[in-house]
């Protein structure tokens, strides 16, 4: 006994008199298992994935500035589970089982630190009183919650397993290595416990209590002698040593390196104001390049390659993915992996027997293409560029913008694009708007309504940007006309630019057609800046987005507010007043727009309106804020027939069904459009009806 008595030998039975080369031959081991992990990870092809890396020409935004911000964020939201615990079950789970083995790893260096430091050179026992007794608290706690970790985790795969969750071998090899290195643990501690202290007379007998976990698995062996309790105990304590190395090296095989890639590409992420960047090319390309848009994996920034090692298939972005979710071939975990295979197929193509890597010309290179091989191309369109994907990835992933990149080059370079796009290009590039309505008529929404135009005006405090659907859509052209009402009503110093104003380019940009997306967002800053433009109120959050972020990139800076921000406030203020009851809204739900909510943040202000209306009574549907489900039109799917699995508009509106809605309010030109044609599509417009919130505005405040 030491000191207070309180304590215990550490290595029992296995470090002492009888076994003078357990401690050496653990080291060794050790430094095997080490050699192996790395062995492993160069035969895995780590090494060529992150030659081929290297060769990456794409461009990237800065991943190393603020570093000390980002250190502070990465370590936060790795030990804090910031974005695994929007999950609550997985969540929880993984949080088990990860600080489980923090605490369980810092143990095992306490012991070390005692056995082969602190003994050896200042002859002192550290590991005695309340600090044994608390390590021994702790520690079992620790074995217990990645238990209870992994039986969850088993639970979830083998029993309730999601339809979008893989399962392949490897996941089934670490649970149980997971399983088999706590319960072994918890078996040594449970055999030294019943061979000492659980002994009668030994005086360690009355703080058994604190090693609980040992305490549970030790009353199986209540009947052993002393003798056999010490050989049983020796060989589990291997057999425990060699499972925890065994586990080490598999990390090199499996997506156990998520371990040290996650982590990496947290502190890497995109810190931009834009949260899901997609690179604009510069003007000078159009007249340099030889190629546009990405059609081979080089052709990509090394970032993007290297999301493709910090996947860990948790399947999170497949589980909201509105395409996978109305049974579209897009999955954007396996675009991720796919390209993960494709860039270790490529390796052996690209890197000579000297282990010098290359980018190979196109005629040299004989195997899978990246586009209609490694990710097809209906799995390229099916995507909405709704964003859920990277708002749920938790190693901060973006996945769709690499799809973006793949349409570049099938719509600039190989006119390889659904049919119906030609018609919306056209209508873009003649007419400057998506319905090819000729240009001339952009301003007849406001023909009736005392609506200033810029050119008359000379300046005003804000442009209202109506966007196309406003000027050019029946149905969007009501909402345009209620919040020039309401902007007159609140004495707002507002202008719009009539025939002036021109397709923001979106769609453009989104279906991978830069070159129109640049003419006519250069067009548009043309004429910002002629009228000295600097804040700028929009109706459709698309192009609410577009010019608020993309613009920029093409000197075009503005201060950029959906027109509810404006409303909010207006109400707020009291230069707005609400005081007409709305009839027959019911049971009311908001549709949050994917480019207002997940891109932009923009969730209260819409419900902040909502709520002053003193109408109907306003619920959530089951995916609501950032979890919202995308009506299917963004990414220029708007443009687009949708010809595989079921209708995206028609599965959001079953949500609103379900959550007994009869109102569906909507604050974008193409949710208002889409919801409303699902609500045609299952027969629902005897009971339901859709609405954009400016018009409920309008009426709430007796202009209609």
């Amino acid at each position: 006994m030491h000191g207070s008595g309180i304590t215990r030998e550490i290595f029992w039975n296995v470090k002492g008199e009888g076994f003078p080369v357990v401690e050496p031959l653990t080291y060794i081991l050790a430094l095997t298992a080490i050699l192996f992990l790395v062995r492993g990870l160069i035969k895995a092809g780590l090494l060529d994935r992150i030659k081929m890396m290297m060769l990456a020409t794409g461009s990237d935004v800065s991943r190393f500035d603020n570093i000390v911000e980002r250190l502070k964020y990465a370590l936060i939201d790795v030990f804090g589970h910031k974005k695994i615990l929007r999950e609550p079950y997985q969540g929880i789970a993984h949080l088990f089982i990860f600080w489980g083995f923090i605490v369980l790893f810092a143990g095992a260096g306490l012991d070390f630190l005692q056995v082969d430091i602190i003994e050896p050179i200042f002859h002192k026992h550290f590991m005695q009183g309340g600090l044994y007794l608390g390590y021994s608290i702790i520690t079992d706690l620790a074995g217990i919650l990645v238990l209870i970790g992994v039986i969850m985790m088993l639970l979830r795969r083998y029993r309730n397993m999601p339809k979008w969750l893989d399962n392949k071998p490897e996941d089934m090899i670490i649970l149980w290595l997971i399983l088999a290195i706590v319960i072994t643990g918890f078996l040594v501690e449970g055999l030294r416990m019943q061979a000492t202290e659980l002994q009668p007379g030994d005086p360690m007998h009355k703080y058994a209590w604190a090693s609980f976990g040992g305490l549970i698995f030790a009353l199986p062996f209540t009947a052993m002698s002393v003798g056999a309790l010490k050989a049983t105990h020796l060989f589990v304590w291997w057999v425990h040593l060699f499972i925890v190395l065994g586990f080490f090296v598999y990390i090199a095989y499996s997506k156990l390196l998520h371990i040290f890639m996650t982590p990496i590409n947290i502190f890497m992420r995109n810190t931009t104001a834009n949260p899901a960047p997609i690179k604009a090319m510069p003007p000078s390309m159009f007249e340099n390049a030889e190629t546009f848009g990405i059609h081979k994996l080089e052709e990509y920034s090394w970032k993007d390659l290297f999301d493709t090692e910090a996947c860990m298939r948790c399947g999170r972005c497949v589980a909201v993915c509105p395409a996978f979710n109305t049974d579209k071939p897009l999955l954007p975990r396996d675009v991720i992996q796919n390209l993960r295979t494709h860039l270790e197929a490529k390796s052996k193509f690209a890197i000579d027997k000297d282990g010098k890597a290359r980018i190979l010309p196109d005629e040299e290179y004989t195997g899978p293409a990246l586009i209609g091989g490694a990710i097809e191309k209906d799995t390229i369109w099916s995507c909405t560029t709704c964003m859920a994907c990277v708002e749920a990835c938790p190693a901060y992933i973006s996945q769709f913008p690499k799809l973006i990149d793949l349409r570049r080059y099938l719509a600039m370079m190989e006119s390889d694009f659904p049919e119906e796009v030609q018609v919306v290009f056209k209508g873009m590039e003649n007419n400057s708007n998506p319905w090819s309505i000729g240009a001339h008529s952009r301003a007849d929404w406001a023909k009736e309504l005392n609506v200033p135009l810029m050119s008359q005006k000379g300046s005003a405090e804000y442009l209202f940007y109506v966007g196309c659907a406003g000027a050019f859509d029946d149905l969007n052209k009501k909402v345009a006309v209620a919040l020039a009402k309401i902007f007159n009503a609140a004495g707002l110093d507002y202008a719009i630019l009539g025939t002036e104003e021109g397709c923001c380019g979106d769609s453009a940009k989104k279906i991978g057609n830069e070159y129109v997306f640049q003419t006519l967002a250069t067009t548009n800053i043309g004429v910002f800046d002629g009228y000295n433009v600097k804040k700028i109120i929009t109706m459709c959050p698309h192009g609410y987005n577009t010019i608020k972020y993309d613009y920029k990139e093409l000197g075009g800076n503005y201060e950029v507010y959906h027109y509810t921000e404006i409303l909010d406030e207006l109400i707020k203020s009291g230069k707005l007043t609400l005081k007409t009851p709305i009839e027959g809204l019911g049971t009311m739900a908001y549709h949050d727009s994917c480019y207002l909510g997940r891109y932009n943040k923009v969730y209260d202000q819409p419900r902040n309106i909502l709520g002053a209306l003193n109408s109907g009574t306003l619920v959530e549907m089951a995916s609501n804020h950032e979890k919202s489900f995308c009506c299917g039109a963004g990414g220029g799917r708007m443009w687009m027939e949708e010809n595989l699995g079921t209708r995206i508009n028609q599965k959001r509106t079953k949500e609103a069904i379900d959550a007994g809605v009869k109102t569906i309010c909507t604050a974008c030109p193409f949710c208002y459009t889409m919801l409303t044609d699902g609500i045609k599509e299952l027969e629902k417009g005897e009971s339901m009806q859709a609405v954009d919130i400016a018009q409920l505005v309008a009426k709430a405040a007796g202009l209609e």
